[in-house]
C-alpha cells in the first residue's frame, strides 16, 4: 500500500487480539505498592485531619497520608475561553478540612496489594460536620450556601457574546428549555497511573490522552523539574475526554512514589469512575428564537448554564465551548449567548465525547423545530432557508466561530433522501388518521469544532532504508498509528506497514499536545505529512547527486528515485539514506504544525421513531447520519468512529444520567443502576458521506470523532416530540426514557380532559 489513503488493516490490532497488548494495570508487578483513597461520604461538611496511625497496624499497610502529612499544593482552576484562574477555588489533592462532594478523597493508604489497601482504607474514621447542599445549577445560582466561602460566590465565570443592541421585530418567536443531565464517560478500561522512580527521576505510566503534559503538572506539583520526569503510555482502554485530565490521584501517586522511594500505582475501580470520576455534560440552556412566518429566522438568544461540580477545573471551561459553536449551522442576523459556569456539591465535570458540541445542537435545533411548529412550516425547510450558505464560506459568527469549508444544504438533503423522507411522511400521515403508534421525523444539523494549536510530527529516514515517525499525537483506540504510518508512507512510495512508529513516550516525543476535540489528523498527520515531504526534499538532492541528475528531473516511485522518462537508472531509498549517512546529511525533519485555524466537520442526522403510547417505549425505526470530515484517509476507521460516536449518541438519548438526591448523594453508583448501551442495542443506522476539503491544512481533513455524540441526540430529541406532539406532549427532557414518555402523555391527556 503506498497510497496517502485507504482501508487498511490495523497495525494495532495483532497485539491486541493476541493478547500482548500491555494497559498500565499489566505493568504492575510485586513490588509494586498500591493505593486506596479514603473517600467522603457526604456532599459537603467540615472535618479535622482523620487519625491514621492504627491503620499502619494493619495488614500490608506500609504508609498512609492526610493533607496534611503529604504536603502537596492545590490544584489550580481552570476557568474558562480567555478567562484568569478562579482564585480561591482550586482543588486540594487531600481534602484540607472541608469536603465538597461524595467521593472527595480525605486520606490515602497504601499497602502491599490493592485488597489490603482497599481493606485498610474502609477502616479510617473521619468524624463530619455536615453543611447544607448546593444539590444543582438552581441552588448554585442563589449563593444561598457556597462552596468556596472566601470567594463569596458558586459562580466560576461568565461571559457573553454576539449582536450588540436590541433585536430586530420579529412575527413569530418561541422559546425552550433543554435539560442536558450529566453523563459518565464509562471506559472501558477506568483510570490509572503507575509512578516508577529512578536514580535522578520519575517514570510515570498513566492511560492518557496528552502525554507531554504529565511531566510539566506533575513537576510543578512535586517541585521537581519536568525533564525528570519520563510520561509514558501504554495501550488505552479507551478515552472520549475523560483521561485528557489530571486528577488529584495522579500527584499523589507520584508524590508517595518518590517519598518511599517504590513503584506505586493507583488502579480505578469502576464504582470510583462513578462516583468521583469526571463527569460529561450538565448543562441546562434556554433558547428564545425568533423570526418571520416563512420560515427566516431572524434572531435568537442563548443563555447557558453549566455545572462545573465540586471543583472549577477542566468542565468549567465547556459551557464556553457550547457559546462557541451555540449558533448552529445558521446565518441568523442578531444572535447573542450568553454561559456561565457554577459549581455545585457533585462530582466535578470534564470534557466528555463532543465537549461542548453535543450541548450546542440539541439547544439550536431543539428551538429551530420548535420554531418550525409555531409557524407551521416543515423543519427541513426552516433549515434550508437559514443554513449558511457554500458561497458564504469561510463564514465568521456571532460568537468568533470561523466555519472553513463545507455545504450545508447539500448534507441535509443527502439525509433526507437517504432516510426516504417522503415514505416516513406518509406513514406517519396514515397512522394519525387511522390509529396506531405514532411515527416521529427527527433532523439534527450541527457543527463539531475540531482541532486547535499546533501538534508536533518528526519523520526521519535512517541509514538503512528504514522510516521513522514521531508524533504528540496519542491514540486511545483510533487508530493513529495505522493512519500516521500510511500518510509517512505514501508520502516515500513504500509498504506502510514497515514504518516505526513512536508516540505516548516524552523520551521518544521531544514535544506534543495529545489528542482530544477530533484535532489528531488534522494537526498530527498533517505534521507527519508536512515533515514527510520535507525529508524526501533533503532525500532528493543526495539522489540527485548519486544519479548525476537534476533534482527537478527526478521522481520517487514506490519508494525508488528514477529520472522521468529513464525507468533504468534508478536508486532506492535505503541506497540514498546510506550515501546520506556517509555525507554526514541527516535525513530528518521535524516540526509543530500550528495553522492558527480550526476546522468545523458538520452534518445532518435524521431518525425515524415509533412510540408506544402504552408503555412509553420509543423503537428507533431508521437513523441516517450525513456527514463531512473532509478528505477521509482511512474508510473503515472513519466508519469506525462514526459508529462507535453513534452508540454514544444513542446512550445520551434513550439510557444515561448521573443522578444525585437532594442531599447531593449518587444514585447512579454502579452499572445496574448507570445504564450504558450494550450489543443489544437497536442501532439501524445508514451513513452518507460528502466531501468539501479543508483549507487550513494539507491533508484537507477534518475532525470526525465526535460526530454521533453530537448529531443523534437533537434527531431523536426532535423525532419524539415530532410523533408527541399531536397529543400535546411539548417538552421531554434527556434521556429519552419509556417512564419519561409515558407521563408525559398521561400529563398531556389529564391537561386536554381539564383534570
Amino acid at each position: 500500500m503506498t497510497s496517502l489513503a485507504g482501508s487498511v488493516r490495523r497495525l494495532e490490532d495483532e497485539e491486541l487480539v493476541s493478547g500482548h497488548g500491555a494497559y498500565v494495570a499489566d505493568l504492575v508487578n510485586g513490588d509494586t505498592l498500591h493505593c486506596a483513597f479514603v473517600r467522603s461520604p457526604i456532599a459537603h461538611g467540615i472535618f479535622d485531619p482523620p487519625e491514621i496511625e492504627e491503620v499502619l497496624e494493619m495488614p500490608g499497610v506500609v504508609a498512609a497520608f492526610t493533607n496534611q502529612t503529604l504536603g502537596l499544593p492545590d490544584m489550580p482552576s481552570t476557568p474558562g475561553r480567555g478567562a484568569p484562574e478562579a482564585e480561591g477555588m482550586g482543588q486540594p489533592t487531600l481534602a484540607r478540612d472541608r469536603v465538597r462532594h461524595v467521593g472527595d478523597p480525605v486520606a490515602v493508604v497504601v499497602a502491599a496489594t490493592q485488597r489490603q489497601a482497599v481493606d485498610a482504607a474502609e477502616t479510617v474514621w473521619v468524624d463530619f460536620d455536615p453543611l447544607p447542599v448546593v444539590s444543582g445549577i438552581a441552588e448554585s445560582l442563589t449563593d444561598d450556601t457556597v462552596l468556596f466561602p472566601e470567594v463569596g460566590t458558586n459562580i466560576v465565570h461568565e461571559s457573553t457574546v454576539g449582536t450588540s443592541g436590541p433585536p430586530p421585530a420579529v412575527e413569530a418567536e418561541t422559546e425552550v428549555l433543554v435539560d442536558i443531565p450529566r453523563v459518565s464517560p464509562v471506559t472501558i478500561e477506568p483510570l490509572a497511573i503507575l509512578a516508577r522512580p529512578y536514580q535522578g527521576g520519575l517514570e510515570v505510566w498513566c492511560g492518557h490522552q496528552a502525554p507531554a503534559r504529565i511531566p510539566n503538572l506533575i513537576g510543578s506539583m512535586l517541585g521537581i523539574p519536568p525533564g525528570a520526569i519520563r510520561s509514558r503510555v501504554p495501550f488505552v482502554g479507551g478515552a472520549f475526554g475523560t483521561k485528557g485530565q489530571f486528577y488529584v490521584e495522579y500527584p499523589v501517586v507520584c508524590a508517595i512514589a518518590q517519598r518511599l522511594a517504590r513503584p506505586v500505582a493507583w488502579i480505578q475501580k469502576r464504582g470510583e469512575q462513578l462516583l468521583s470520576g469526571t463527569h460529561g455534560r450538565g448543562q441546562q440552556i434556554r433558547v428564545r428564537i425568533g423570526g418571520d412566518r416563512d420560515g427566516r429566522i431572524r434572531f435568537a438568544r442563548v443563555d447557558i448554564t453549566g455545572d462545573a461540580g465540586a471543583y472549577p477545573l477542566t468542565g468549567s471551561r465547556i459551557p464556553f465551548f457550547t457559546q462557541l459553536v451555540a449558533q448552529g449551522a445558521y446565518d441568523i442576523e442578531h444572535f447573542e449567548a450568553h454561559a456561565v459556569s457554577v459549581v455545585t456539591n457533585r462530582a466535578p465535570t470534564g470534557p466528555y465525547r463532543g465537549a461542548g458540541r453535543p450541548e450546542g445542537a440539541i439547544a439550536i435545533e431543539r428551538a429551530v423545530d420548535a420554531f418550525a411548529a409555531e409557524i407551521g412550516v416543515r423543519p427541513e425547510e426552516v433549515r434550508r432557508r437559514n443554513f449558511v450558505a457554500r458561497a458564504q464560506m469561510p463564514f465568521t459568527t456571532h460568537t468568533g466561530a470561523i466555519y472553513d469549508s463545507g455545504d450545508y444544504r447539500e448534507a441535509l438533503d443527502l439525509a433526507l433522501a437517504t432516510v426516504g423522507i417522503d415514505e416516513w411522511r406518509e406513514e406517519q400521515e396514515r397512522r394519525r388518521r387511522e390509529g396506531g403508534n405514532p411515527i416521529g421525523i427527527g433532523i439534527g444539523s450541527f457543527i463539531e469544532r475540531a482541532g486547535g494549536g499546533g501538534e508536533y510530527g518528526k519523520v526521519e529516514l535512517l541509514a538503512d532504508g528504514t522510516i521513522t515517525v514521531r508524533t504528540g499525537s496519542m491514540s486511545a483506540g483510533q487508530g493513529h498509528r495505522t493512519v500516521w504510518s500510511q500518510v509517512a508512507a505514501g508520502v516515500f512510495g513504500e509498504p506502510y506497514d514497515r514504518v516505526v512508529f513512536y508516540s505516548g513516550d516524552t523520551h521518544e516525543v521531544s514535544g506534543g499536545i495529545g489528542s482530544f476535540g477530533s484535532r489528531s489528523a488534522q494537526l498530527g498527520a498533517a505534521a507527519v505529512y508536512r515533515t514527510a515531504n520535507e525529508v524526501v526534499f533533503l532525500a532528493r538532492k543526495v539522489a540527485a547527486e548519486m544519479l548525476e541528475a537534476a533534482e527537478a528531473d527526478l521522481e520517487l516511485v514506490e519508494g525508488h528515485f528514477r529520472v522521468v522518462g529513464s525507468p533504468g537508472s534508478e536508486i532506492s531509498l535505503a541506497e540514498v539514506a546510506s550515501r546520506a549517512a556517509e555525507l554526514d546529511v541527516e535525513l530528518a525533519a521535524e516540526e509543530m504544525f500550528d495553522p492558527e485555524s480550526m476546522t468545523f466537520p458538520y452534518g445532518t442526522y435524521v431518525a425515524i421513531v415509533e412510540v408506544d403510547v402504552d408503555t412509553g417505549h420509543v423503537d428507533l425505526r431508521s437513523l441516517v447520519a450525513v456527514d463531512d470530515c473532509g478528505n477521509v484517509l482511512n474508510p473503515m476507521i472513519v466508519e469506525g468512529q462514526l459508529h462507535g460516536s453513534v452508540m454514544q449518541g444513542l446512550g445520551t438519548a434513550f439510557l444515561e444520567e448521573v443522578v444525585y438526591d437532594e442531599e447531593g448523594q449518587p444514585l447512579t453508583s454502579n452499572l445496574m443502576t448507570y445504564l450504558i448501551p450494550t450489543a443489544t442495542q437497536p442501532m439501524p443506522l445508514l451513513s452518507g458521506r460528502i466531501v468539501h476539503p479543508s483549507p487550513t491544512n494539507p491533508l484537507g481533513v477534518k475532525g470526525t470523532g465526535e460526530a454521533g455524540c453530537i448529531g443523534v441526540p437533537p434527531a431523536v430529541l426532535n423525532a419524539v416530540h415530532d410523533a408527541l406532539r399531536h397529543l400535546g406532549v411539548e417538552s421531554l427532557s434527556l434521556p429519552i426514557t419509556p417512564a419519561k414518555v409515558w407521563q408525559a402523555i398521561r400529563d398531556s391527556r389529564s391537561a386536554h380532559a381539564g383534570i
